[in-house]
């Protein structure tokens, strides 16, 4: 089925602990020609995009790298944190980034954070200079709606800390947020991350791509999404049918940071799943029972999983294509000599701020690791 489609898996993540071998493993055991490393943020090493570019050496052609902002412009220059922000997004384009990830719209991000409004004046710069220079945003916005109501919230969302109280930024408020910077900034390259979390608001969504042509949205579960796709099968296909150019393959796979600093290791169960569940909605031509793992991914009763039956071209976009559209062509050669100009510096950034703020504990592995990896020859 798969014959003559290069398959990219727009979205996967690098954790600390994730052993880089194991991931391209996994890769390989999908028949994943390449995918793309959605760098996090990490609250003890500001960010581990210098690890992903040192993966992207090591395997040469084989992974795009989307690198993370840098927190600790929050702390140290909260005033005029949009032209800190687009000034590191350009040094990361340069040591060899291919675009930018964001998980600032994740509620826990925007509660552990000072993370501005994005559609405050604080952002503007930043937004300013991703849309001129058309580069493109893979952004985390908000989680499935039913983590804010406890009567309805799923028990794995629980236990994940997942749920959300008035404490934390209202989801339609942030909505409203990001609209107003697409309002602002129509021509912004955008891939919104799980669907937008709109799988079950389809014409809500129909209604955003329509306004802006540079959106796109990806697959990766959330299976909240399949769920919501398939109680309404017909009308997901007709989306598909007219968004077939701006849907992304990606399936989240490779090691975890939670809360945005507390690593685990590459789950080897759970990335062979993953890839299984979205490729199956892509292509199965009925419906067939999807068990609980008692595993991340699905944690739940079983439920009737419904697909769209695609083959040959259209299959072939979702899969590969668009994402290769999206970010431009081939992946950018990681700069050596950049990425090291980055760990000195992120080494000088993680002394500023454990002499400023006291709990701050410094995390100097991952510039560790790229400095080991562009030192050699």
């Amino acid at each position: 089925m798969y014959k003559d489609m290069k398959i990219i898996d727009g979205h996967v993540h690098c954790a600390q602990q994730t052993d880089p071998a194991a991931l391209e493993a996994v890769l390989t055991r999908t028949g994943t020609d390449m995918a793309n490393i959605a760098a996090c943020a990490h609250s003890r090493a500001i960010s581990l995009t210098p690890q992903a570019l040192a993966m992207k050496k090591l395997w040469q052609g084989r992974f795009y790298v989307f690198g993370s902002l840098d927190v600790s412009e929050y702390y140290l220059h909260p005033d005029t944190l949009g032209a800190h922000m687009a000034r590191y997004a350009a040094r990361m384009a340069a040591a060899g980034c291919d675009g930018i990830k964001m998980l600032e719209g994740k509620p826990q991000m925007r509660k552990k954070y000072p993370v501005p409004p994005f559609d405050d004046a604080r952002w503007e710069a930043f937004w300013a200079w991703a849309e001129e220079t058309g580069t493109p945003i893979l952004w985390h916005v908000n989680d499935p709606e039913n983590f804010w109501d406890l009567e309805h919230a799923p028990a794995f969302a629980v236990q994940q800390g997942w749920l959300y109280d008035g404490s934390y930024v209202n989801n339609e408020a942030q909505y409203t947020e990001v609209l107003n910077v697409l309002a602002r900034h129509p021509s912004l390259k955008i891939d919104f991350a799980h669907f937008f979390f709109m799988s079950a608001q389809l014409d809500r969504l129909d209604a955003i791509l329509s306004r802006y042509e540079n959106v796109r949205v990806d697959l990766t579960p959330g299976i909240e999404m399949y769920e919501n796709f398939s109680a309404d099968i017909a009308r997901a296909r007709a989306f598909f049918e007219r968004w077939h150019d701006r849907v992304i393959y990606g399936t989240d796979i490779g090691g975890r940071c939670v809360l945005m600093g507390e690593d685990k290791a590459l789950d080897v169960r759970e990335n062979l799943r993953r890839p299984e569940i979205v490729r199956d909605f892509l292509t199965l031509d009925g419906e067939r029972e999807i068990a609980s793992d008692g595993h991340f991914l699905i944690e739940r009763a079983p439920f009737v999983m419904r697909g769209l039956g695609l083959r040959g071209e259209r299959l072939g976009e979702l899969l590969g294509v668009n994402f290769a559209r999206f970010v431009g062509g081939a992946p950018r050669a990681s700069d050596g000599a950049a990425v090291l100009d980055e760990c000195a510096r992120l080494r000088a950034r993680l002394g500023e701020m454990d002499a400023k703020y006291p709990d701050f504990t410094p995390d100097l592995s991952v510039v560790e690791y790229a400095e080991r990896i562009f030192a050699e020859k």
